[in-house]
């Protein structure tokens, strides 16, 4: 039984439609037509433009080439990106009308690609930790972790083939562990964020969802980056644990093993890569900086609307207003150090695996996940990337996470294609 064009890849959908056997419109009416079935459950959206989309599918289906890599892919955009003729909420009572009336840079791009906007999907407040509406997908009991928890959860539930998140701390990464789906966070930078609401402007990196590895390939094409060569040799792949390991879930912990079991049954070299002892102290000097920024990006909703900031906001000013012009700058300066550590591993490896996650998305939608194993790649600008691979105790989506070399990113797309490949 043929597919329904909404459970396409992006990659596959480009190429059907390139070859005019699938257009835009149709694609474009699959997704509504999910959303229609299941967004009375899973909340993914804060809102819709479904003629829009109509209008520009019909468009791009009277073209007689692609306009772009991304030509008729529907996109889902977090809600603390801007849109010119949607809201933009930032989750927050605050913004609850506001409508920006331009489009963000990165919307831009990927318009320019031949995506098509398909609407805004939920975030936590201000991209924080106080949980938006969504559910995840596999299980609505369960969180599906936060900050881009309504683009994660879109395109686990085939409502739309690729959707925009951020990450200040873990945004992208750990809701593409708890969803199911590919997630990618570009280097630090990679990416012009004018239109996006700034939360911490050293940390907040952009990403995707896609539902393979080749989908990421396309999404950096759209930004004028050439896929890296396939790969012809086995990669070398270091095997960090991290400092926290131990918080890992047991049985996490045994999926990551056994990655590394299939990885060395295809070829790969798999190697522990040992953290420098002085990481330990990387959590903390994330979350100063984040914290601290936060005041300084937030202080005019602060000052104004402190009433409407909820106690989890409103908490995580008060732990930036304690840090202090000295353990900010010595925050700086460990991310220095340990950026300049990670060049010993980049001598013996290509690429490393570490977990996504703990484990399991929780239960209960008030607690979006605990972001111990990504705060420290956010820290450090590397690129990231998770994949799905097997599932828990509770049937729910385990992930592996892949870190590359700054500046690396469509390298890291490439040795990802081959991991997922292996380990499918």
């Amino acid at each position: 039984m043929a597919k329904s064009p909404n459970r396409l890849s992006a990659s596959e959908a480009v190429r059907r439609m390139g070859e005019k056997r699938l257009k835009a419109r149709d694609l474009v009416e699959a997704c509504l037509d999910r959303i229609e079935q299941r967004e009375g459950q899973v909340h993914a959206w804060e809102a819709l433009d479904p003629e829009g989309a109509r209008k520009r599918a019909d468009l791009l289906d009277k073209r007689a080439k692609p306009v772009g890599p991304l030509h008729g892919v529907p996109l889902a955009v977090k809600d603390i990106i801007s849109t010119r003729t949607m809201p933009t909420t930032c989750g927050s009572p605050i913004y609850r009308d506001h409508v920006a009336g331009f489009d963000a840079a990165c919307v831009t791009q990927l318009v320019k690609a031949g995506a098509l906007v398909l609407g805004k999907a939920v975030t936590t407040e201000f991209a924080g930790a106080h949980a938006g509406k969504t559910h995840n997908p596999h299980n609505l009991r369960h969180t599906p972790a936060g900050s881009s928890s309504g683009s994660a959860a879109a395109v686990a539930d085939f409502m739309a083939p690729v959707g925009y998140g951020t990450q200040t701390a873990g945004s992208v990464i750990r809701p593409g562990a708890f969803n199911g789906v590919v997630a990618y966070k570009g280097t630090y930078g990679w990416a012009d964020m004018t239109g996006v609401k700034t939360y911490a402007k050293s940390l907040d990196t952009l990403g995707f969802f896609a539902r393979e590895a080749n989908d990421l390939a396309l999404i950096r094409a759209a930004y004028g980056h050439e896929a890296a060569d396939p790969v012809r040799e086995p990669p070398r792949i270091g095997l960090i644990r991290t400092p926290w390991w131990d918080l890992a879930e047991p049985y996490n912990q045994k999926n990551i093993l056994e990655a590394v079991r299939a990885l060395r049954a295809a070829g790969a070299k798999v190697r522990e890569w040992q953290a420098p002892e002085d990481w330990t102290g990387l959590m903390q000097a994330q979350h100063r900086i984040m914290t601290k920024e936060a005041t300084q990006s937030y202080a005019p909703e602060r000052k104004r609307f402190p009433h409407l900031l909820s106690p989890v906001m409103q908490q995580g000013m008060i732990d930036g207003d304690a840090v202090t012009a000295k353990q900010y700058a010595d925050a700086k300066k460990r991310k220095k150090v340990a950026v300049a550590q990670l060049d010993d591993a980049w001598e013996k490896f290509d690429l490393l695996l570490a977990p996504s996650a703990k484990g399991e998305a929780p239960a209960g939608l008030g607690n979006t996940g605990d972001p111990v194993f990504n705060r420290f790649w956010t820290l450090l600008g590397t690129p990231c990337i998770a994949l799905p691979f097997n599932t828990g105790p509770f049937g729910l989506p385990l992930s592996v996470q892949l870190i590359g070399k700054h500046g690396s990113d469509d390298q890291l797309i490439s040795w990802a294609r081959w991991v997922e490949s292996r380990l499918s």
